[in-house]
């Protein structure tokens, strides 16, 4: 790894060889930064039952408020060099209880793992097949020690090397090992710092809560309905309501219910029975509050972003290996171009024990002692023939684009082989396709990283969410996202979560990023008739309804114009509706 992005960088070093270059021409840093894609692919959601579209609706609009709200773009511009450099990069996905909105109790976080941050388990490709994995992170040791409330005596870096500047240890700095493993159908987390335990959680996504130490029952008051007076932290399944829940459906679910009917008991221990049947008499069961299932996400919080997918490797193709000859080339050429330039020149030859003139005098002496010493003096040029390493470092150069599929065209270099602007257009889209897969990689990955977050604020967020969105008409609306709306019952009549929705990325998101191909777009719609009669109110109104809903500069202000000429003309024309009226009245 540290061999990659050292080449990435721009390395002097020359492979197998004594002597580094003394001049690079950087093809790594320049071909993986033509592939640079600077857009966040866009949530979507689509409903498999019918009478969830609403929900897939609401649930989407969330997801692009998180995608705004977590800063995926500073994520994305790392991700951006680290694939195509090491092969792969992860997102890390944990619940965070110290952020959220000021009416909400915690939130979503998602950071950045580098490749040598992750340890796998050898010998599986796939995060979703592991057993185990492992995270290591570097943190500052006054930041372990009040999040954990513990402890650490030794303050020195056990991986140095994870942070990937240097292996040199920084004081105050430590490692924190996180480990995820799954058991008995469970993900657990042990995370530790040199010889102290900061987390050991068999069951990770669970929720802690107050139970009896005796028969397990959630704390209600300071004494258990068995007797017990001590409570312990432990996972619990399921929620305490704590106000009366409408599903969905139109059915309600009470916050309190009544057990069943319990016999009353004399002092002496004999039931109550009534004098003239016999039958016990009964009073009402006691109150408790309602117990619903609660939600845990699946497998571990981490999501992996391939370059190029390749059997029997966790991490994809780096761009870096496969250049890498070409680049080692390219630094010998590109050095004895150099030292070849710099030992020609030019020579002056005088005879002996003659000297010239050194001042800086625009005529200058020469003193001979005959005639014929002045046909000794001449002046030789030396330049040396660099053109067959040129052509060798070129050469080299072509098989490095070629074999990243990179094209002049795509670069929006000058293209020879395009002699139109409809070739050159062809050329640069054939370079885009060919690297598709790379993005499709990076849509698959994106879309993991959306149901993780959703799986996540379903099992934990309790408030209601606030979020916004644009609507049709391009008006702001605000709204709320209440996880309780997820909550169903089955035929059964058993309650359960739906998390049954197709997650996946917008394609259309990538062509919104280039904002002046868009306008362009819907310019041409418009003037086709697109939008209707291209003079009438309606019309117009559509058009910057959907430029504003691409941030066309100012579109706002005149969707606003166009929006009150449209009341002023209905206005006139229901006057004039009256005034037709009437006068057909007083004809009569």
């Amino acid at each position: 790894m540290n061999d990659r992005e050292a080449l990435y960088m721009g390395t002097h070093d020359i492979r197998n060889a004594k002597k580094g270059a003394s001049n690079v021409r950087n093809i790594t840093y320049e071909l993986i930064e033509s592939q640079v894609d600077s857009s966040i692919p866009q949530p979507k959601v689509t409903a498999i039952h019918e009478e969830d579209q609403e929900l897939a609706r609401q649930l989407e609009t969330l997801l692009r408020n998180e995608a705004r709200r977590l800063n995926l773009l500073a994520i994305n511009d790392k991700q951006e060099r680290t694939v195509p450099i090491q092969g792969g990069d992860f997102f890390h996905i944990e619940w965070n209880p110290a952020a959220g909105y000021h009416c909400t109790l915690g939130d979503v976080d998602v950071t950045e793992r580098h490749p040598r941050q992750v340890i796998p388990q050898p010998g599986i490709y796939s995060l979703d097949k592991m057993d185990y994995v492992f995270v290591l992170i570097a943190q500052s040791k006054r930041a372990i020690e009040e999040r954990y409330n513990v402890t650490i005596e030794d303050s020195t870096e056990e991986d140095p090397e994870i942070r990937g500047d240097d292996e040199t240890t920084i004081p105050g700095m430590v490692t924190q090992n996180i480990a995820y493993y799954k058991k008995d159908g469970k993900v657990g987390v042990f995370s530790w710092v040199w010889d102290t335990v900061l987390e050991d959680y068999p069951d990770y996504y669970a929720r802690m809560g107050k139970v009896c130490s005796k028969c397990g029952r959630k704390q209600v008051g300071d004494r258990c309905v068995c007797g017990n007076k001590k409570f312990v932290d432990r996972p619990v399944e399921t929620i305490t309501l704590t106000s009366d829940l409408v599903l969905n459906d139109g059915t309600m679910i009470s916050a309190m219910q009544r057990g069943p009917d319990q016999p009353i008991m004399n002092p002496d221990g004999s039931y109550q029975r009534d004098d003239a049947t016999g039958e016990l008499i009964m009073m009402p069961g006691e109150l408790y509050a309602t117990e619903i299932p609660a939600y845990k996400p699946s497998g571990f919080p981490i999501v992996l972003r391939q370059n190029i997918s390749a059997e029997g490797r966790l991490l994809g193709i780096s761009d870096v290996d496969v250049i890498a000859d070409q680049q080692e080339a390219i630094k010998k050429f590109g050095t004895k171009i150099e030292e070849k330039l710099l030992k020609g020149g030019s020579y002056l030859t005088l005879p002996r024990n003659v000297n010239i003139e050194t001042s800086d005098r625009e005529i200058k002496k020469i003193p001979l002692d005959n005639p014929s010493q002045k046909s000794l003096i001449d002046v030789y040029n030396v330049q040396p023939n660099t053109s067959y390493d040129q052509q060798m470092l070129e050469t080299n150069y072509s098989w490095a684009k070629s074999a990243l599929g990179i094209t002049d065209a795509f670069q929006g270099k000058y293209d020879s082989s395009a002699t139109s602007g409809s070739a050159k257009q062809f050329s640069a889209n054939q370079s885009a396709g060919r690297l598709q897969s790379k993005r499709e990689m990076k849509n698959d990955a994106y879309a993991q990283l959306y149901r993780k977050i959703f799986q996540f604020l379903l099992a934990y967020a309790d408030e209601n969410y606030p979020i916004t969105e644009v609507d049709s008409t391009g008006e702001q609306q605000w709204s709320h996202f209440d996880r309780m709306q997820f909550l169903k019952r089955d035929a059964s009549g058993e309650l359960y979560w739906n998390d049954e929705f197709i997650i996946e990325v917008d394609p259309a998101s990538n062509l919104a990023s280039n904002r002046e191909r868009l306008w362009d777009m819907i310019d041409v719609k418009y003037q086709a008739g697109g939008f209707g009669p291209i003079n009438e109110l309606d019309s117009q109104y559509l058009l910057w309804t959907l430029l504003k809903n691409t941030n066309f500069p100012y579109a706002g202000e005149v969707q606003k114009a166009i929006k009150q000429r449209m009341e002023e003309q209905k206005q006139q024309e229901q006057q004039m509706a009256q005034m037709q009226g009437g006068g057909m009245v007083d004809m009569g």
